[in-house]
């Protein structure tokens, strides 16, 4: 009987699914208890792996928190400035350009939103603080481009960036509101800032 021939691809295949395995289970647990309550002990149980396992693979968080924002960004498909020319396409009212911007960050934070609440502790992470430094820019970015057709003053860009920040979202659903409540008053607000600071 001739030994069975090693199969590479197979082997590759079956290791990188052990570690999505381990990434989807460790975003979910770190939506549901944070990245510091979350222990690789959790993690092990959870994805149906061994401790020794997700060591393996997952050495520290300086491996793991990176390899868990980039599967969260493939769920939440954050939106990137380069979109802005299709995102804002024949909007020709300053109106209509408010409520796509709204409606561009408000998807995306709904599909993210498992995953969007941090808290003061994980602010400390490198990671973590890239992640939340490429959203600022996002938002502002985003925004500047919303309104370049009126060129409001800096305080008012800045005003309505605050405004449309994931902290101000989240506040508002663990209040009960819904995502249509949510959008409505908003775009009503930042048409309001607008009319207010070109008067």
């Amino acid at each position: 009987m001739s030994p069975r021939k090693y199969d590479k691809t197979k082997c590759v295949s079956n290791s990188e699914a052990i570690r999505q395995r381990i990434l989807k289970s460790t975003l979910a647990l770190h939506s549901q208890k944070g990245i510091f309550g979350t222990s690789w002990k959790d993690i092990a149980q959870h994805a149906d792996v061994s401790l020794a396992t997700v060591y393996n693979y997952f050495p520290s968080l300086d491996e793991l928190v990176p390899a868990c924002g980039k599967l969260m960004a493939a769920i939440a498909q954050p939106p990137s400035l380069e979109d802005a020319d299709t995102i804002f396409a024949d909007a020709s009212t300053v109106e209509e350009r408010i409520a796509r911007l709204v409606k561009t960050l408000f998807d995306f934070y709904e599909r993210g939103e498992p995953y969007l609440e941090i808290d003061h502790q994980e602010r400390m992470l490198e990671s973590v603080q890239e992640w939340e430094t490429y959203l600022k820019e996002l938002i502002d970015g985003l925004t500047r481009i919303a309104l370049e057709p009126i060129k409001p003053n800096k305080r008012t860009t800045e005003a309505m960036s605050a405004l449309l920040d994931v902290p101000v979202y989240l506040s508002f659903r663990r209040r009960g509101m819904s995502r249509a409540e949510i959008e409505q008053m908003m775009n009503e607000l930042l048409l309001c800032l607008v009319v207010r600071s070109s008067s």
